[in-house]
């Protein structure tokens, strides 16, 4: 009978073969290191520093260097799961390998650090599947996949940021003439008989969407069971943004119209960053319980008969 290997099990006796291959492993690491922290893309810089510089100077990007640590964090979380599965190794996950080369290839060539990093999260999916197969591969799946949220997509603002903007002045005027405050919308900006401001591109909600798309995955991954909860919890992410800036948006208006526009945009704006995460945090966490209710014992209740009072069985 043939003895499966799982995750958990260890050799006590390293024989000459197993010092190759670790050796191997040295060499290998070395190679990987250097292509992603070494060489140079362009004449500028590695892609590293390409990455780092995106997070440090780009404010919608700030939360970059938290996300390699949640995706460790949540292969953590996964350890038990994970040491009890068998390793099978698939020589099909070469062709991931080779795919990433490619990438790596094109991005180097023709200078797209954004490319490399692509193929970096591409490698570590075909290494995982050359190197413990299938079973172990669906356990780390998610944990890889969420690297790709650490890739700046700048280029989203100059596409998305300015309907946002449009949407964002829109809804925000209307909600304020429903609530008695007379404005008119134009373009992005808000006019009123006390305040005049402009939404601009900060307000769109293109920024706070790329952190709430990382809280909002890692979110739905702990909490859901079900993958397409998980799915409908994160693509959740997209109205949450457009709901906590509008709040925001609304609340600059209220305190404009209560004490002033240099109050509202002086003392209040800067502070008001935080009403956006407070509202769409809190109406995440409102999504994850509605998902997690047992609906189909409510309806079974609901429409379950009443026994007649005193009535025997």
């Amino acid at each position: 009978m043939s003895k499966i290997l799982s995750m958990s099990s260890v050799k006590n006796t390293p024989t000459s073969f197993d010092w190759v291959k670790y050796a191997l492993w040295v060499v290998l690491m070395g190679l990987v290191y250097y292509a992603y922290w070494g060489q140079r893309v362009g004449l500028d810089m590695t892609t590293y520093q390409w990455l780092v510089g995106h997070w440090r100077n780009i404010s919608h990007y700030s939360h970059g260097p938290l996300i390699p640590l949640i995706a460790a964090g949540l292969v953590w979380w996964k350890r038990q799961e994970l040491m009890t599965q068998t390793i099978r190794p698939q020589w099909r996950g070469m062709e991931l390998v080779v795919l990433a080369m490619m990438l790596y290839y094109a991005g180097i060539k023709g200078v797209e650090p954004r490319t490399v990093v692509i193929s970096f999260v591409v490698l570590l999916y075909g290494f995982v599947l050359v190197l413990a197969g299938r079973r172990v591969f669906r356990v780390l799946f998610f944990p890889i996949s969420f690297l790709f949220l650490m890739i700046p997509l700048n280029f989203l603002e100059e596409r998305v940021g300015l309907p946002l903007q449009h949407l964002m002045a829109w809804s925000s005027s209307l909600v304020l003439n429903v609530l008695g405050i007379a404005t008119q919308r134009v373009g992005t900006g808000i006019y009123s008989a006390v305040f005049r401001f402009d939404v601009a591109a900060p307000c769109s909600g293109i920024r706070s969407l790329m952190a709430l798309t990382t809280v909002t995955a890692a979110y739905a991954y702990v909490t859901q069971h079900v993958q397409w909860k998980r799915w409908l919890l994160f693509l959740s992410a997209i109205p949450l943004a457009v709901l906590g800036n509008m709040a925001r948006v609304i609340s600059i208006a209220l305190v404009a119209q209560a004490y002033g526009q240099e109050v509202s945009l002086r003392a209040y704006h800067d502070y008001s960053g935080y009403i956006v995460f407070g509202v769409a945090l809190s109406l995440m966490v409102f999504i994850g319980w509605l998902l997690d209710l047992p609906y189909s014992r409510i309806w079974s209740h609901w429409t379950k008969p009443v026994s007649p009072q005193g009535a025997t069985t």
